[in-house]
């Protein structure tokens, strides 16, 4: 002790270094680089004044030797020396505090011994946890993995219902030869918990409704994503303005934990408004209204008005829970819209019912709708009725952000059709599926492409026989950019006496897009993008390709990306450049 007094006394009083201006700290270039990094976070911040420094060069040896010991070199040789010279017009000093480090044979791991007790010996998530250890013998010790395994037994413990776990025994032994060392854990996890009864402190709402979102029963072993699950799925109906799933272990008996779930009901009534652009459909305007809890046995609702002069729109869902509020619900569906498919303009009504339900992961829909469609070609109107049963299935997953992923991929399929048995206007089978897939590479590239096949068996030739909005169209903004919104397809020709002659795209029964992007981020909120498009719509079994390219600059909003693009037509015989603009995620 009073050596080290003495050996403070003289850096405080003696040493001119104390005095400096400023200070750095030299390590070997010859160290490797996760060995710098270490001795610098025990070091700590450099000093700024007389006294931190005086404290800082006493006790650099020391903490020089604790972190190359945290890194397995216990043998390790570690010297200082300081300096001081002028630096400068002004006469300032620098002082240099240099560490001389001979790292030696580090020590290696002679014996690694992990042992659970309890409940969890049993338990294959331990078995699996020790069997994949980072470490093994005839490594070299590295305290940080030591205590890595002890904080993952910990984390698991938890996780799985272990509430009284402890170490009844966790050492590193190393012999005076600092040679080997010997690594003894000992883990006695105490009994596993389960789940007790779950308690909703909500009124307004059946309490069969919530069980049915609970991913577990009474009595079953604690698992805690089971109760993040829950909050998950809780939050998923909308039904509540606040969620918080809380394990009640001050109340716990006999190994099973009650579970407290605090709710605070949602606003009876949300009211939207919303402005938007997109060059498919131009400016547009919508409203929108959601009643998220219609009664106990939770009902929802939402109606929506969506005003722009090519594609207004106007719907009303009303959705009833059947075994689950979120994957199993009865959907009532009204929709009225007018569409501009090509040059014919459309207006259609729509209503339907399905059940929507999730099954092997994959949303499903089974549906039968009343369609009635009204269009004018060539001064004559024609007013048809569908009813159509139909399957639709659907998927998406994603990694990153959802308004911008960094991988993901989205497919959807469509099966539905009619008779004339049905009181239809004709009979025909319509098939539909379409992919979008998403990956990143390294930090700034990005790859984004989607397909899409359609393809209808008609008993007549579609002329008028089948309603615009049952054909396929392609081009536009989700399509083949360089190409109006849904310009491309089967062209007919109209004349009347004494007048010039009129081309019209009518729509077709075999479709098939392909897109291909590339994209590279400047910085995290902007990206370029360059593109190629190519598709074909008939009415016969053969391709008739138009192609585009193009390029654009995206800006990554809260929104979602915001993109402008040029397309550039180049199967046509007088290409134009065409100007793109969305809004929006793109799975």
């Amino acid at each position: 002790m009073q050596r080290c007094v003495f050996w403070l006394f003289l850096f405080l009083f003696i040493s001119p270094f104390a005095s400096s201006d400023t200070f750095s700290v030299t390590l070997s270039d010859a160290l490797p680089r996760a060995v710098k990094q270490n001795i610098h976070a025990y070091l700590g911040t450099l000093p700024s004044n007389e006294n931190e420094r005086t404290a800082f060069v006493f006790s650099a040896t020391k903490n020089t030797k604790d972190a190359l010991k945290a890194l397995g070199y216990y043998r390790a040789k570690v010297s200082t020396s300081v300096s001081e010279q002028a630096v400068g017009e002004q006469n300032n000093t620098h002082g240099e505090l240099v560490i001389d480090v001979v790292l030696n044979e580090p020590t290696s791991i002679k014996k690694l011994d992990v042992v659970i007790k309890g409940e969890a010996n049993n338990d294959s998530a331990f078995t699996d946890l020790v069997r994949t250890i980072a470490i093994k013998e005839g490594d070299k010790l590295n305290h940080g993995e030591y205590e890595k395994i002890k904080s993952d037994l910990v984390s698991l413990a938890l996780e799985r219902g272990y509430f009284d776990n402890k170490f009844t025994q966790s050492v590193i032994a190393i012999p005076k030869n600092l040679q080997t060392a010997d690594i003894i854990i000992e883990f006695n996890s105490g009994p596993r918990y389960r789940f007790g009864d779950v308690a909703f402190n909500f009124e307004d709402i059946n309490a069969d409704v919530l069980t049915a979102l609970t991913p577990f029963r009474a009595d079953d072993f604690y698992q805690q994503h089971l109760l993040q699950n829950l909050q998950h799925e809780l939050d998923l109906t909308e039904y509540f303005n606040s969620v918080i799933v809380r394990p009640d272990l001050d109340k716990s008996k006999n190994a099973a934990i009650p579970i407290d779930v605090s709710l605070t009901k949602a606003k009876s009534h949300q009211i939207d408004l919303g402005l938007g652009y997109a060059t498919d459909t131009k400016e547009n305007i919508s409203i929108g209204w959601k009643t998220p809890l219609v009664n106990r046995l939770g009902h929802r609702q939402e109606t929506k008005l969506s005003y722009s002069t090519i594609n207004p729109t106007g719907y009303f869902i009303y959705s009833i829970p059947l075994s689950h509020a979120n994957n199993d619900v009865l959907q009532l569906k009204a929709l009225v819209e007018e569409d501009d498919f090509a040059d014919l303009t459309s207006k259609f009504m729509i209503f339907q019912v399905g059940r929507v339900y999730l099954k092997d992961q994959m949303l499903r829909q089974p549906y039968i709708r009343h369609l009635t469609e009204k269009w004018t070609v060539d001064g004559i109107t024609s007013d048809v009725r569908y009813v159509i049963p139909g399957m639709t299935w659907t998927d998406k997953s994603w990694q990153g952000s959802a308004l911008n992923p960094t991988d993901g991929f989205q497919e959807y399929y469509n099966a539905e059709g009619s008779f004339e048995a049905l009181d239809s206007q004709t009979s025909f089978l319509r098939l539909n599926a379409q992919w979008k897939y998403i990956r990143s590479f390294a930090d700034k590239h990005r790859f984004v492409s989607r397909a899409e096949l359609g393809y209808i068996v008609a008993k007549d030739e579609v002329g008028e026989g089948l309603s615009p909005s049952l054909r396929f169209y392609a081009g536009g903004d989700q399509s083949i950019r360089g190409f109006a919104y849904q310009s491309i397809g089967p062209e007919v020709t109209l004349s009347e006496p004494g007048e010039s002659s009129e081309t019209i795209v009518t729509g077709g029964t075999n479709l098939i897009v392909g897109s291909l992007e590339y994209q590279y981020y400047f910085t995290e909120n902007w990206r370029g993008a360059w593109f190629t498009d190519a598709g074909s719509v008939n009415n016969i079994n053969e391709l008739n390709l138009v192609y585009s390219v193009g390029t654009g600059i995206h800006y990554i909003s809260p929104v979602g990306a915001i993109r402008l693009e040029l397309g550039y037509p180049i199967s046509e015989e007088d290409p134009s450049l065409r100007i793109h603009f969305t809004i929006g995620t793109e799975l």
